[in-house]
């Protein structure tokens, strides 16, 4: 028999095998994941009146800094941020439904993908507000902004990489070691591309 022959009939039976392992590969995960949607929509309701939920300290935040900014977005950033505030915030990145009703019941899904969304909002005003800050030259009052996000564990990518751009421009190498390694100890879809700017900040 041919070479080519005896070559090519390998190459068919390892493609099968491959193919028969992949398949039950993801029968396997789609039976495990159908068996985590039934448990979840049998997961017993939870309440979620008194969760640890977010507050945003804008008190915190140096606003009166840009009182008199010609940014006309400043104004509506602070007012939404002002609304969300008085509204539930949760960090629920990362959380599939299954997840959420898994944890916090099936009754409670809808009101915890609306918490889930306004975070994500918040998230993205943080950056817009800490922008606000660094056009009128304050980068200080932008790391306080940032610095929050951080520490809610924001997985907004801009968040960190204009955090170390704050750091190098005040002078706090320290502080920018630390926001590597933060980051490093996080999981984001963006974590590597954000070590990597921040590491050519260094």
């Amino acid at each position: 028999m041919p070479i080519l022959t005896i070559l090519f009939i390998a190459f068919i039976i390892w493609l099968t095998v491959r193919i028969r392992h992949s398949r039950k590969k993801s029968d396997a995960t789609w039976d495990n994941y159908y068996e985590r949607e039934r448990e979840a929509d049998l997961a017993e309701n939870r309440d979620i009146t008194n969760l640890s939920y977010i507050t945003i300290p804008l008190e915190k935040f140096p606003l009166n800094f840009l009182e008199n900014t010609d940014n006309e977005d400043f104004p509506l950033i602070v007012d939404e941020l002002e609304q969300l505030n008085h509204t539930r915030l949760l960090n629920l990145n990362g959380k599939s439904n299954t997840d959420l009703k898994l944890e916090y019941g099936p009754g409670n899904l809808k009101e915890m993908q609306e918490i889930a969304d306004r975070f994500s909002r918040v998230e993205v005003l943080l950056t817009d507000l800490a922008k606000c800050f660094l056009e009128e030259k304050n980068p200080e009052g932008a790391a306080t902004v940032l610095e929050y996000g951080s520490d809610i564990g924001s997985d907004i990518s801009t968040n960190y990489t204009l955090l170390g751009e704050c750091y190098r421009e005040l002078g706090e190498p320290d502080k920018l070691k630390s926001l590597i390694k933060h980051v490093k100890s996080m999981d984001f879809l963006m974590k590597d591309s954000v070590l990597k700017e921040l590491g050519e900040m260094q």
